[in-house]
């Protein structure tokens, strides 16, 4: 018997929140290294800056860099969660041979240097094979079906704002001058701005292949192809 569709709508409400609550993390974390900026030109231009001034910002940095940190764990779990089964769907959604086995929707993300292009692979099917009217993935049909821009806006956005932070970690971890504190602070600003962009083009993603998948399940159950179901809220 076909499998049914699995509901996305709940799992698409969660990525979106857990990526809402990078971006508000994000602008906080903004908010935080302008403070430190600050606080380093102040040390660079002489002043004479209290020691309870320099630990008040060391522990808000500290705390601020955790809240990120939660968010974006948080985003993670959910968003891959949502992908995993968006493109497991594919299959009762009459898209049976898949380029990679639904397990990649998950571990792609994780392989070194290949995690820069299979999540994007996967996403790109994910879009062709929940188009209404998308042809069966025989032979090379499927790669008919047109993929949008913000889908590659988004990924360019994500790797992007990746290497920048990573390159700010680094930039932070064994430089104490203020001199080079702020040059790192300037950086994840950045990477930061960046990936505010990424989650805003991510939150697009979940929500239009959701309602794209949603319509072509309804077209298969109302034609009486597959009992497939719609995803419920």
């Amino acid at each position: 018997m076909p499998e049914s569709v699995l509901p996305l709508e709940r799992r698409a409400r969660w990525a979106v929140t857990a990526l809402v609550a990078v971006i508000v993390s994000d602008v906080i974390a903004i908010g935080s290294d302008w403070l430190e900026i600050d606080l380093m030109n102040r040390v660079l231009d002489g002043e004479n800056v209290p020691a309870s001034d320099i630990n008040s910002n060391d522990d808000r940095q500290v705390l601020v860099s955790a809240i990120v940190g939660a968010a974006f764990v948080a985003a993670i779990v959910f968003f891959i969660r949502w992908f995993h089964a968006a493109y497991k769907n594919l299959v009762p959604l009459g898209q049976p041979n898949l380029r990679f086995t639904p397990g990649w929707a998950i571990g792609g993300w994780f392989v070194p240097v290949l995690n820069l292009w299979r999540p994007k692979q996967i996403a790109n099917d994910i879009w062709r094979g929940s188009e209404p009217d998308a042809p069966t993935f025989h032979a090379e049909a499927w790669k008919t079906v047109a993929v949008p821009l913000f889908l590659t806006a988004w990924w360019a956005g994500w790797i992007a704002a990746t290497y920048l932070g990573n390159l700010a970690a680094r930039a932070w971890f064994g430089n104490d001058s203020p001199r080079d504190l702020r040059a790192a602070d300037l950086l994840d600003i950045a990477s930061l701005v960046l990936d505010i962009g990424a989650a805003v083009l991510a939150i697009i993603v979940v929500r239009r292949l959701t309602e794209r998948q949603a319509a072509h399940a309804q077209r298969i159950s109302l034609a009486g192809a597959a009992p497939a179901t719609i995803p419920a809220a």
